[in-house]
């Protein structure tokens, strides 16, 4: 089995009615009816081209690459462990 990059992306729709057409074009995950928006995972390498490809649909706002790539994920013991003493000396003083 081969493991493909991909990459996470927000769609702001005008209407989630036409949020099934979105499945032809990568992998939708969650589709917010309330705030009118979808996340989906996109292959890395056509991601540029399938987001120019989806903000031209007539039901999409903007296309949005989600920032969870960014964010740090690895939570060491040792970064816990300083968290928790710093909290700690705060609390005291």
């Amino acid at each position: 089995m081969q493991i493909t990059a991909r990459q996470e992306i927000i769609v702001w729709l005008t209407t989630c009615r036409s949020s099934k057409k979105l499945r032809r074009l990568g992998t939708v995950v969650y589709v917010s009816f309330k705030m009118n928006y979808a996340i989906m995972y996109l292959t890395a390498q056509h991601s540029q081209t399938l987001m120019a490809k989806i903000n031209d649909l007539p039901f999409v706002k903007r296309v949005e690459l989600s920032p969870r790539q960014t964010l740090k994920t690895d939570y060491s013991t040792a970064d816990a462990t300083a968290i928790k003493l710093k909290r700690n000396e705060e609390l005291c003083e």
